[in-house]
């Protein structure tokens, strides 16, 4: 179980949006987002485990250095990675 703290937002957690956007930031910390627009107030902190229930799909990204960001359209889709310089 990975019980690790990552970053997302309500709409992931409490309104079940797609994860579309991971963000692997140069700090060594995840952040999960969906479509819709997030201010500080919507974020949220929970485990890597309540992600990866939420959509296992994560999963395949997770290999992803410090640095890099991946997106896709909809939950489902494939993922598309970049690192960032």
């Amino acid at each position: 179980m990975e019980t690790r703290p990552v970053f997302t937002t309500k709409f992931v957690i409490e309104n079940n949006s797609d994860i579309i956007y991971v963000s692997h930031d140069a700090d060594g910390d995840w952040q999960f987002f969906s479509k819709e627009e997030a201010y500080e107030k919507d974020v949220r902190v929970v485990s890597l485990n309540e992600i990866l229930e939420i959509d296992a799909s994560v999963n395949k990204i997770l290999c992803l250095p410090e640095g890099t960001e991946a997106w896709r359209s909809k939950k489902g889709d494939k993922w598309t990675a970049k690192v960032n310089p």
